[in-house]
């Protein structure tokens, strides 16, 4: 049952499925949440529509007045990159650009404000990181050449609410970077449980069925030039979402 289910909500997250015209009143429509201004005069409206036994498509938000749940949604609604909106005042609300896509693919973001409805969305860049998050290093282990380090951390509050791993390669002994340089995970999954070099000075990692192939839409384009090999390890994976620690056959600490 639990391989079901993290099976949908892979699908759901992915599926690029959407309608030109969405309204309230249409059977597939579902509402997730809903924010009133202070002057309840305005709604942010958070929603997808039902796939039934795929789950949901991916949330949009838009901003309503009271005069416009009988309208189109998608004339509304704000764009896709913007998260974690709410509202400032009865004017203006604030939301965040996720910047980690942007970090993978080499792309400049772009941090401009929007205007729907009336309403000013004030953006600002958002990377998962908040300010009481520590780095904890889940794997270290030194290439067979000793030229490199092989670096998995991720950064949280707890081990009860682990964020999503980075993944790094970096020269003997040289800083840790951020982000990772090699692969940056999200908060649906690590999207690889566990790795380690190769007799060869490359690199092998361990995913399952579900995420085998979402693991090259996580690695960071320009990464170092170290290939990789991936394996499916269902037996020890089957079910898992976040990368597993381990002590490392050899630390390069």
């Amino acid at each position: 049952m639990k391989y079901s289910l993290i099976f949908i909500i892979l699908l759901t997250s992915c599926t690029p499925f959407w309608k030109n015209e969405v309204l309230m009143t249409d059977s597939d429509f579902a509402e997730f949440d809903r924010q009133y201004s202070p002057d309840s005069t305005m709604i942010l409206l958070n929603y997808g529509i039902d796939l039934g036994a795929f789950g949901y498509t991916k949330a949009k938000n838009a901003i309503l007045s009271l005069s416009d749940t009988t309208k189109n949604l998608c004339d509304y609604s704000v764009k896709d990159d913007l998260i974690k909106l709410q509202w400032i005042n009865n004017n203006s609300i604030s939301a965040k650009i996720d910047i980690l896509p942007y970090l993978r693919n080499g792309n400049q973001y772009e941090l401009k404000n929007e205007r729907i409805n009336e309403i000013e969305i004030i953006v600002t860049p958002y990377d998962y990181l908040e300010k009481d998050f520590e780095r904890v290093i889940e794997f270290n282990e030194l290439s067979p050449n000793k030229k490199y380090e092989l670096i998995v951390y991720r950064y949280s509050k707890s081990r009860t609410a682990l964020n999503f791993i980075h993944i790094s390669i970096i020269e003997k002994g040289q800083k840790i970077p951020k982000y990772g340089n090699y692969l940056i995970a999200d908060m649906q999954s690590d999207y690889v449980f566990d790795g380690e070099w190769t007799s060869d000075n490359n690199l092998i990692f361990y995913t399952n069925a579900i995420y085998a192939d979402m693991v090259k839409h996580y690695l960071v384009k320009s990464r170092p030039n170290i290939d990789y090999e991936l394996k499916i390890d269902n037996e020890r994976f089957g079910h898992k979402y976040r990368w597993m620690k381990r002590a490392a056959a050899n630390s390069g600490s």
